[in-house]
């Protein structure tokens, strides 16, 4: 009876203290009311991921920290979507282009820490814009960031939201933007 009892209560100690995280699914969607103006322009088109880190969410605990990855290829989904939105707006994609355009995610993640009867959570999102041509180059730099504070533990699907927003809303900067899009259309 002591020994099915010990078992027992291992067993719900082992379970509480079993990590419940699962992979965020970050993927940011492109809004199509920015108005891109790309008419004729030719170019190279490419979306890096330059983050030190591939992590997305990074949780500490006192002094325990827990680092959650994205599951899905958010790069190349993105990617896709910004390559469609530039063709609409006219823009010819030749990967023999002598102008090369590059948004550079430098910075997408949410840092947050877990109090015992709270949280806060950090998100900052960082893309750059970098056009290399003959002439010349070009770069500039957009972000955004937002906290908040909610009761009990960190749930992901809060900082996947979180993250998705604060990351469209960027995106919007970045495609509301004239001044890298008239250097585009000066250089292509």
């Amino acid at each position: 009876m002591k020994l099915s009892l010990l078992c027992l209560l291992t067993v719900i100690l082992l379970s509480g203290c079993a990590s419940p995280h699962r992979p965020l699914f970050v993927n940011p969607a492109v809004a199509t009311e920015p108005q891109l103006q790309l008419n004729n322009t030719r170019f190279k088109w490419q979306l890096q991921d330059k983050r030190a880190k591939p992590v997305m969410l990074s949780i500490q605990t006192g002094d325990q920290s827990v680092n959650l990855q994205n599951k899905p290829d958010w790069r190349s989904k993105l990617q896709a979507q910004l390559q469609q939105r530039f063709q609409q707006a006219g823009a010819r994609l030749d990967p023999t282009a002598t102008t090369n355009v590059q948004f550079n995610v430098l910075t997408l993640i949410a840092r947050a820490r877990q109090h015992p009867l709270d949280h806060e959570v950090h998100s900052e999102v960082v893309i750059e814009v970098a056009i290399h041509s003959t002439a010349g180059h070009y770069r500039k730099r957009f972000a955004g960031n937002s906290s908040y504070t909610a009761p009990f533990k960190v749930d992901p699907a809060s900082v996947e939201r979180e993250l998705n927003q604060l990351a469209e809303r960027v995106l919007h900067d970045i495609l509301s933007d004239q001044q890298w899009q008239q250097y585009l259309r000066r250089q292509a």
